[in-house]
């Protein structure tokens, strides 16, 4: 007589293939995270195309500032001493949404204008701050 056992094992299979994916899943995200073996990381372009979106912001932004300060001369005959004279509320806020200031200089018979922002700290005088110099087109 030959015994058998009434136990059976159940063999899954399948469960290589699910390991497999998730590790290839973390290789890729790991190579996204922290890069290319010596070249740039994801997160380094993810950053850089951030600060150029932030910076042509500030660009338009300050193109903008300077037509009105244009404009209000034009029509005024004289420059602007602060913000409110061009009654634009909120027009001459930087990145921060803090409200810069702004003077003047006359460069070879230009028209420059000055902005300057107090950067992230909104404080003045700090290593932070930012300037930026337009000139007026007319």
């Amino acid at each position: 007589m030959v015994a058998t056992s009434k136990f059976r094992v159940r063999v899954r299979r399948g469960n290589g293939a699910l390991i497999l994916c998730v590790l290839i899943a973390m290789a890729i995200i790991l190579y996204l995270m922290f890069g290319n073996m010596g070249g740039t990381t994801y997160m380094t372009q993810v950053k850089k195309t951030r600060d150029n979106g932030r910076e042509t912001a500030r660009q338009i932004r300050t193109e903008q500032m300077t037509l009105l300060i244009a404009m209000y001369r034009q029509t005024n005959s004289k420059l602007p001493t602060t913000p409110a004279d061009l009654e634009s509320p909120g027009t001459y806020n930087d990145s921060w949404g803090k409200e810069m200031t702004f003077t003047f200089e006359v460069r070879n018979g230009k028209t420059m204008v000055k902005y300057h922002s107090a950067g992230p700290d909104g404080e003045f005088k700090t290593a932070d701050d930012v300037d930026y110099t337009d000139t007026i087109p007319y």
